[in-house]
């Protein structure tokens, strides 16, 4: 990479943080999108993984208080159910189609939730249960279960602090996961380690500033949630784009 390559590609690392330190979602949607035009999906992905559990061990100390403990296990328990469900629908419908069609049918969702808005609600136990089931599914098809657990919990009443906080410790758990499958596979060498290193700095600053940003506008619940809908669909469209192109 020359300087300005350099330059942009740590914009996106950059960027990537940012919406992670503001929203708890978002990270890999961005970096992926950004990073294709430097480095193969193949070292993307691992590199991903790595810097989001990073990033959240490093906000886990200001949003463990915050985290909905019942809804995470549901999420969890449910979700690992799921996720052998999506691997195995790649062996009857191909990736990209099921990418476009996870992204159009949220940015359908996405559209209906801003022009005609619910009344959020407590989600029960069958609820949850069934979010971290589609979640798991579309993980397992996909790897794209935050924006379906975004779109999820902007139709609920648990708060903005605790919609962040949970979906946060959601992907700790889950990347620590695919990051062990990861390492057995032999996917970090030397090559991905460095770039991995290179990216920490941004990757902090980007969390620093994301979580300042939340503190100070991120609390008000109904504007919180209006923020997450519009932030699923420019993912959505930025990862459709990426999909069609």
């Amino acid at each position: 990479m020359n300087a300005v390559d350099l330059l942009l590609a740590g914009s996106v690392v950059f960027s990537a943080a940012f919406l992670r330190g503001y929203s708890g979602f978002g990270f890999s949607t961005v970096l992926m999108a950004g990073l294709i035009f430097w480095l193969p999906a193949s070292q993307i992905a691992p590199m991903s993984i790595a810097l989001e559990i990073i990033a959240s061990l490093g906000q886990s100390r200001s949003v463990l208080r915050d985290v909905e403990r019942r809804a995470l296990a549901y999420l969890l328990l449910a979700g690992l159910i799921g996720n052998p469900i999506g691997v195995a629908l790649l062996d009857h419908v191909p990736d990209q189609a099921m990418r476009i069609g996870v992204h159009v049918l949220i940015i359908g969702a996405v559209l209906t939730l801003l022009l005609r808005p619910i009344r959020p609600t407590v989600p029960t136990a069958m609820v949850l249960s069934l979010a971290g089931f589609i979640a798991g599914v579309v993980n397992g098809a996909t790897a794209m279960s935050g924006l379906v657990l975004g779109l999820f919990f902007t139709t609920t009443a648990i708060s903005s602090r605790a919609m962040r906080a949970t979906m946060i410790a959601y992907f700790f758990f889950t990347d620590l996961w695919a990051g062990a499958l990861l390492t057995v596979s032999g996917h970090y060498g030397g090559q991905i380690l460095w770039h991995i290193a290179a990216a920490l700095p941004l990757l902090f600053i980007g969390l620093w500033l994301g979580s300042i940003c939340f503190a100070r506008y991120g609390s008000h619940d109904r504007r919180f949630r209006r923020i997450v809908l519009w932030l699923l669909l420019a993912l959505c469209l930025i990862g459709l784009g990426r999909a069609v192109l």
